[in-house]
This record gives structure tokens, C-alpha cells and sequence, in this order.
């Protein structure tokens, strides 16, 4: 009986618990309609989980931020779209015969505000035309990006451009395709180097129409042609495209300067995609704290610089860029290289096999100046090709993913080590994986993964919350999006040392660092201890600029010279790029009055016209003091000091011109009580 009651008392029990999660039986289809998976939804499963951790790679064990809305997202992209300095995040949604239907598939931006996105989207098309991409970009030079959407389905409808301007970004399209294809990938490079950006689509067909041709809209006074000014010749099933350079032939020098304004920390890089970031300076100082993405045309630093702050960036980015463009079975993906600025309308590299790739990027991921070419795919593993100057060999690398069904992958230096990693995301398996880059060689096995809520679509790299380390977005056919901070350490600036030197009646300061993040410099700071009471007033005495954001050792000096005897204190105050700061420890420094009477040469003499005159007046003094020039006849010409002063070393500048002398041979005399001392200067014009 009392087994009888407990078998009915577990199942009483597991039934209430299955009642109170919601599980639903969904169907969801890829943004390009090539794969279709049915499963049970878990609602409390709807932000996923991360099953495998490494310190390694920055992220954590569960999202930091999601959306209130479940969309299907086809596409996502971090921008600037408001102007305000900081990152948005643009979701570009599809619309497929999934089921439970999603029936909204507008394209939304989550507007950041201080680090965070608003949870439900601030900015709404008006249209839905079933976005697969969308990308960020400045056509118009006016320093505020337009926002592209990638469209496309069985009806072809048109891809779009969102633009910007003094009243914002517009709800409403101002550009329309009429190029009737099924858009699956965009990319923008400065094709024909005249310094705008032109645009690439990715195309394939629909149902009754399966193939299409690549096209290009060629940039002209910051708009495109509806018409495509460029198709490839073989028509295929192509879904992403990227811009590279394979010979380094059309890498191009830029440099940019922008002023702080106290808010701001993303500034654009109007051209791209972008071969290397070789400096930033800000006020003048080395900053290394920052992140960007190749193909996004940001950079965000690590910190806001202070308002009147300059900021310059020095840059290289590809004009002329080769065309490579990932290929669904029975095509070869390939790369279409550019002939003195039109791409050839056939491919001249190719994979040499038909499998079902799709996601493509660049990236030097062994450091060896070419870019490097990593392709993924479905039903096949990830693979990186190796750039061996200016020929794409292998692959050399192949990734280890369990039942790959990749929707496509990114590039982006996680770790601020120069060594890009690489992330995938995977439809049918809901993984998203990020690959360690370990000085030029990736983990075969995915070093962090997480299952998305339901089948996982887009991923984007963007920096949040401004701490100048990339963050990692993951979109998905139902759940909300989602976004994980990088939680790699900030490096402190770390004082390892604060001592001093007294040589007669000057301190020579001298501080060590052994870290610094973000360091604009050190201000030193002096107090003298006029009682016990000591009643402290700092005074700001110099100013020592630092290194930035550094792991390496750092030494630094700084002397406070003439000074009279007596007790004071110093201290540092370092200061970041963001005007935050904190002091040091204080250094008590006693200086012994003087035991002997002195007068010292001048310095420079010979002089013109102005010149230095030191000299020490002993402990028992305590009487008035004189300081006067005389003529070689004795003829008095000046008193530079005539007053009771303490014991202590004095230093007094004597300018001739004030007293229109001539050159010669002129005597200057100091007494005090009994002690005299008379020497002579040489004035030479």
C-alpha cells in the first residue's frame, strides 16, 4: 500500500511540475530556406545556456542582456545610428513558414543607453520585406552611418537603405533594389577606390528560380543605382560575401582626428574593411585599450576621453578589395579578384569542391600581414585557408563542431592580443562557437559554446557597455536576442614604486608601474608642513604623461628643484583618459637649513640677456638680505633683493635689458649680517 501511494504521489507531482513549463512543438526554417527543423520549445530554456566555459574566452555563463520581442532574426550589426558615441544594435528580421508563424519581421534597432540596450526596440522600420542581413555604413560622408538591409524570399523582394540625416535615421527606405533576387549576404568595400563605400549582395533564387548572379552597386554621390552596375558571370546559390585584399596590393593609409566631448567613446572609420588599426593617440599619448570590427567602421575605446581631449587614429584599410563569397552544394565557393577596380565576373580561386558551405570572412589570423580566408558550412566542418603571400593554400585548419549547420561566422580579437578568434553560429544545433586563436593556431574544438533558446541564426561583435572589448550578440528564429559581455580583466594601473633623491635643495621623484590601463599621466601634487597639525594645501606642481594601457614595466622621474629647507609632502595623482583618477601613497621629504653662507656663479655667463644667481643663506642668519649689480666702477645698478629672508637656498633672474646695459664685464654683491660675497658676470650681446 505505502508503495502504491508513493508511485501515485511521484506522478501527481512530476505532472504539476511538466504543467508549470510551458514546452511547445515548433517548426523553424533558416533565413535562406535551406534548412528546416522541428523540436520542442522549452520556455524556460528561451535564453539559453552555455555548456562549455573557458577561461580563455571572456564570456560568461549566461546572457547579460535580452529583448523583450522573439523575432526571427536574419541579420544583426552594431552601429552608431543616433550619434550619441556609444554602440546600437540593429536586428534585420525574416519572415519563413515556421510554425507557431512569427507574423512581425520589421527591421528594429535596440538603442544603447550608458551600456545598455533598451530592451524593446527604439527605432522600428515602417516596412517588412524579410531581411536575411543588414549592415551599417556611411555612404554620404556626413559622418553618420545609413543602415543597408540584405531582403529576400521566394517573392524576391528588394533590398533597402535606411538613411540618415540631420532628423535622424528614417523609418522609411530611401533607396529600393530592383535587382529581383533573393539577397542572402551583403558586404562593402571602396570597389573602384573614388572613397566611398560600394555594396555587394550575395543572391540566390527561389523555388522556381534557384540560381542568381552576385551584384555589385557601385557608390556614386552617396547613393546606388537601383540597377546593379555589376553581375557575376556564373549565376549560383551564393549566401555570404566579404571583401579582402589576397596580395595586399590595395591596402591604403587613413588618418582621422576627432575632438572628446566628455560622452563619447565610438568613433567611425569611414573607410573599411580595415586591415590593421597602427595607432591611436589620445591627447597625444598611446591608447591601447580599444576594439573594433573589420567590417563594421567603428572603433570604441576602452574609456571616454575628456572634452577637448584630441583624438587620432591612424589606420589601414582595403580599397580594391577581392570579392570572396561562400556557396551553397554543387558550387564552389571562391574568390572574384578586382582588376584595377572591377571585379572579374568569374571567380580566379576556388575551394575546389562543392560542398555546402556558407559563412565567409577574412582575417590574418597568423599574424603574418596577408588575411587569411575561413569558410563554414552545413553537413561540413569549418575551414581556414592560409593566405602564403598572396596564394590561399589548404585548408590548414579544420574545426571539430558536432553536426555543423552553420548560418555563418565572424572574426574579432576578443582579447586584445592582436590574434583574432573566430565564432560560428549553427542553425540546426543551436550552437554558437568561439574558437581560442593561440598565437596564430585555433582550437580545433570549440573553446566556449552556447545553445541558444531555439535554432540559432545571426551573431555580431560590438562593444556595449564602452570597456573596449568586443561583446558578442546571437540572434535566433524565435527567442529573444541576446548579448554577453566580455568579462576579460581591466588591467589597473598599478604602482609598484614611490621614492625620492635629495641633492642639496632638489627632490628627484621616481615611481614605477608595473600595469597600466588607460593612463593619461600623473600629476604631481606638493604640500609643505607648515606645524603638526600639518593643515595640508596641495599645490599642483608638474605634470608626467603615462603609457596608456600597458602590461609592461614602466619608470618614471620627476625633480622639484630649489627648494628651501623645511618639511613637505608629496603625492601622485593619476588620471585616466576619462578624467577618473586616484592617489598614491605620500612621501614625507625634509630639507636641513643651511649650515654656510654662499653666493654661486651665475648661470649662463656669459649671459644674454638674462641670466641666474643662486645662493644659501645659513641657519644662525637672521638678518636683512641684499642682492645688487654694480658696474665694473662700482656704480650701483640694480637691487634684486632687499627684504629679512630664512635660511634656505634662493634663486633670482636677472634680465639686463630692463636696465639697458651694454656689454661688458658687470660685479653682483650679496650680504647678510657679516657674511658678504662679491662675484663677477659677463654680459655679451
Amino acid at each position: 500500500m505505502f508503495n502504491k501511494n508513493l508511485i501515485w504521489f511521484l506522478m501527481i507531482f512530476s505532472s504539476l511540475l511538466i504543467s508549470q513549463t510551458k514546452i511547445t512543438e515548433v517548426t523553424d526554417v533558416s533565413p535562406d530556406n535551406s534548412i528546416k527543423i522541428s523540436y520542442q520549445l522549452d520556455e524556460a530554456k528561451k535564453f539559453g545556456e552555455v555548456i562549455k566555459l573557458s577561461d580563455d574566452i571572456p564570456f560568461g555563463t549566461a546572457p547579460d542582456w535580452s529583448s523583450t520581442l522573439e523575432r526571427q532574426i536574419g541579420g544583426m550589426a552594431w552601429g552608431d545610428y543616433d550619434d550619441d558615441g556609444d554602440l546600437d544594435l540593429a536586428t534585420g528580421c525574416y519572415f519563413s513558414q515556421s510554425y507557431p508563424p512569427i507574423p512581425e519581421y520589421e527591421v528594429l534597432i535596440y538603442r544603447n543607453d550608458n551600456g545598455i540596450l533598451t530592451s524593446t526596440p527604439a527605432w522600428i522600420s515602417t516596412d517588412m520585406r524579410s531581411t536575411t542581413d543588414v549592415k551599417f555604413a556611411d555612404l554620404n560622408n556626413d559622418g553618420k552611418p545609413e543602415l543597408i538591409a540584405a531582403n529576400g524570399d521566394q517573392s524576391f523582394v528588394p533590398s533597402v537603405i535606411y538613411f540618415n540625416g540631420p532628423n535622424g535615421l528614417s523609418n522609411s527606405p530611401g533607396w529600393i533594389s530592383q535587382d529581383n533576387n533573393w539577397t542572402v549576404g551583403a558586404a562593402l568595400c571602396d570597389i573602384d577606390d573614388d572613397g566611398d563605400l560600394d555594396l555587394a549582395f550575395g543572391n540566390q533564387g527561389n523555388t522556381v528560380i534557384p540560381t542568381k548572379p552576385i551584384c555589385v552597386f557601385y557608390n556614386s554621390g552617396g547613393t546606388y543605382p537601383t540597377i546593379p552596375n555589376w553581375l557575376s558571370a556564373d549565376e549560383m546559390i551564393t549566401n555570404s560575401v566579404a571583401f579582402g585584399d589576397l596580395d595586399n596590393a590595395q591596402i591604403k593609409y587613413s588618418f582621422v582626428e576627432y575632438f572628446g566631448d566628455g560622452v563619447r567613446h565610438v568613433f567611425p572609420l569611414r573607410l573599411y574593411p580595415i586591415y590593421s588599426i597602427d595607432t591611436v593617440l589620445v591627447d597625444d599619448i598611446p591608447y591601447h585599450s580599444y576594439c573594433y570590427d573589420p567590417i563594421g567602421g567603428w572603433i570604441s575605446l576602452g574609456t571616454v576621453p575628456q572634452s577637448g581631449f584630441t583624438i587620432k587614429i591612424s589606420y589601414r584599410y582595403i580599397a580594391k578589395g577581392d570579392l570572396a563569397a561562400s556557396k551553397w552544394v554543387n558550387y564552389q565557393s571562391g574568390v572574384y579578384l578586382n582588376n584595377n577596380g572591377v571585379l572579374n565576373p568569374l571567380p580566379n580561386w576556388t575551394v575546389g569542391n562543392t560542398q555546402s558551405q556558407k559563412g565567409i570572412a577574412w582575417a590574418d589570423f597568423d599574424r603574418d600581414g596577408f588575411m587569411d580566408l575561413a569558410i563554414s558550412g552545413s553537413s561540413v566542418q569549418t575551414v581556414i585557408y592560409k593566405n602564403n603571400n598572396g596564394t590561399l593554400i589548404g585548408p590548414v585548419w579544420t574545426s571539430n563542431s558536432v553536426n555543423p549547420s552553420a548560418q555563418e561566422l565572424i572574426t574579432g580579437d576578443l582579447d586584445n592580443d592582436g590574434y583574432p578568434e573566430l565564432a560560428v553560429v549553427h542553425f540546426g544545433t543551436k550552437r554558437i562557437e568561439v574558437f581560442k586563436n593561440r598565437n596564430g593556431i585555433l582550437d580545433s574544438d570549440p573553446t566556449w559554446i552556447y545553445i541558444a533558446g531555439s535554432s540559432a541564426t545571426s551573431i555580431s561583435f560590438g562593444d556595449m557597455n564602452g570597456d573596449g572589448y568586443l561583446d558578442l550578440a546571437v540572434g535566433t528564429a524565435r527567442t529573444p536576442a541576446v548579448v554577453f559581455l566580455n568579462q576579460s580583466s581591466v588591467i589597473p594601473v598599478e604602482l609598484s614604486s614611490f621614492s625620492y633623491t635629495l641633492t642639496n635643495n632638489d627632490v628627484e621623484l621616481k615611481w614605477a608601474t608595473t600595469t597600466e590601463t588607460n593612463n593619461r599621466g600623473f600629476e604631481i601634487q606638493r604640500s609643505v608642513i607648515l606645524s603638526e597639525a600639518k593643515n595640508l594645501s596641495w599645490k599642483v606642481i608638474g605634470f608626467v604623461k603615462g603609457s596608456g594601457t600597458t602590461t609592461e614595466p614602466n619608470s618614471y622621474k620627476f625633480v622639484d628643484k630649489n627648494l628651501n629647507a623645511g618639511k613637505y609632502l608629496y603625492r601622485l595623482k593619476q588620471i585616466d583618459f576619462d578624467g577618473s583618477n586616484k592617489f598614491s601613497n605620500e612621501l614625507e621629504v625634509i630639507i636641513e637649513p643651511p649650515n654656510e653662507f654662499m653666493l654661486e656663479q651665475n648661470y649662463p655667463n656669459p649671459f644674454n640677456p638674462v641670466t641666474r644667481i643662486s645662493y644659501t643663506i645659513p641657519a644662525e642668519s637672521n638678518n636683512i638680505v641684499t642682492l645688487k649689480v654694480y658696474d665694473i666702477l662700482g656704480n650701483e645698478i640694480a637691487t634684486l633683493v632687499n627684504e629679512k629672508q630664512n635660511p634656505g637656498r634662493y634663486e633670482i633672474e636677472f634680465d639686463a635689458d630692463i636696465y639697458s646695459l651694454s656689454s661688458g664685464v658687470y660685479l653682483y654683491k650679496l650680504v647678510s649680517g657679516e657674511h658678504t660675497a662679491i662675484r663677477k658676470f659677463i654680459l655679451a650681446k
